[in-house]
């Protein structure tokens, strides 16, 4: 049923990076020259245009191209192999560890949904809970703030590769949204479901759950975090692999001990698998601990929703920076970089921070916008298009 199977799959990302180009152009284009603060002053909740740009994204996405052209798209060739020979008998489904997946896909193959439909599926949990999050905490920005998450560095390889942890966390980010902003015990509970929820599609997420709940009732000031994430730093370079090591026991993810074991395998690295000291990811995440460093402490804002969020993402980075040696690690960089643009967005969208909002937040569009296709561009060139 892949509907797009006349696209190669080659050309798959280019067309969804350029497709969101001219979007991004747009808000550059209207808000650099502006020395006001009218992205602060929407009054526009309009909800159809970004439902509608989210809709087009889980389609395109989620009928890709299958069969042998779905090696392009990373893990989900894997993920069509077990789906096309899952067997229907129910006792053969491991649902010892991630449960609620493998249910959703022998429940699938049950019924005789084609692999398309269950990629179509995981495709509208994994970009529908980021038109959830935009809804409800920027509703008179929810295209732009949409945007942010779209063209995110991590955003376009977790929908087609990783799917398993891209759902598992984009559904965490709904909890945590909700617990963030919570009002009663009622909301946490709900917030508590669906980090459940998302613990059976990929157990990882407990990392910054377990960061979410830090956050709220322990590390609430984002300088005790901002310092914590410093100190992994000096603890990774100090260590070297034996914080790493005594983490890869702790079974957030069974794969960690492997990949300290496969961080010299020169054969099956590549530029964003490779292990040792990743400074240039290092200071990629950084971004984030700087926005919060500089409204928190320097600008000296108070937005308990906004700590809750920076402090989930920086405490867990924190943990990624002392396993940062290990190969693959940017599956575990993933597990804060998935809230990476809700914390740099959250700040323009909710803080009068500067005079000239506009064109501060012109300028963070296209330095966040500008890396994603610079790395696209420096990793994959043109000669394969």
């Amino acid at each position: 049923m892949e509907f797009f199977n006349f696209i190669k799959a080659q050309n798959y990302q280019l067309i969804y990076l350029m497709t969101l180009m001219p979007f991004c152009l747009y808000y550059i284009v209207r808000f650099y020259p502006s020395r006001r603060q009218s992205i602060l002053d929407s009054k526009v909740a309009i909800p159809l245009p970004a439902l509608i740009f989210i809709t087009v994204c889980i389609v395109f996405i989620g009928f890709r191209p299958t069969g042998d052209a779905a090696g392009f798209f990373g893990d989900s060739y894997m993920y069509q192999h077990t789906y096309q020979n899952m067997t229907l008998d129910y006792n053969e489904v491991d649902t010892s560890k991630e449960w609620l997946w493998n249910n959703l896909m022998y429940f699938s193959v049950l019924v005789g949904f084609d692999v398309s439909v269950f990629f179509f599926f995981v495709a509208a949990v994994y970009f529908g809970c980021i038109y959830y999050v935009c809804q409800r905490l920027f509703p008179n920005n929810v295209l732009i703030a949409c945007l942010f998450f779209l063209v995110s560095f991590s955003c376009y390889s977790y929908s087609v590769n990783g799917i398993r942890n891209g759902m598992g966390c984009h559904m965490l980010l709904v909890a945590i949204t909700i617990a963030a902003t919570s009002k009663n015990k009622a909301q946490l509970a709900i917030a508590a479901f669906i980090t459940f929820l998302a613990a059976g599609v990929h157990r990882s997420i407990l990392l910054p759950a377990a960061a979410t709940v830090t956050s709220m009732y322990v590390v609430k000031d984002p300088k005790r975090a901002i310092q914590f994430w410093v100190l992994s730093i000096f603890i990774s370079l100090v260590s070297g692999n034996a914080v790493g090591e005594l983490f890869a026991g702790l079974g957030f993810d069974d794969r960690m001990s492997g990949y300290f074991e496969d961080q010299n395998d020169e054969e099956t690295m590549s530029l964003f698998s490779a292990g040792g000291f990743r400074f240039d990811f290092l200071l990629y995440s950084a971004m984030p601990v700087v926005m919060t460093w500089y409204m928190t402490v320097k600008r000296n804002f108070r937005d308990r929703a906004f700590n809750i969020i920076a402090n989930t993402y920086i405490l867990t980075n924190a943990f990624w920076v002392m396993v940062i040696r290990a190969a693959y690690s940017n599956r575990f960089a993933y597990l804060s970089w998935f809230i990476y643009p809700l914390v740099i967005v959250y700040p323009i969208l909710r803080f009068r921070a500067w005079e000239s909002q506009d064109q501060n937040s012109a300028s963070i569009i296209l330095a966040y916008a500008g890396f994603t296709y610079f790395m696209f561009f420096f990793y994959y060139g043109w000669t394969q298009f």
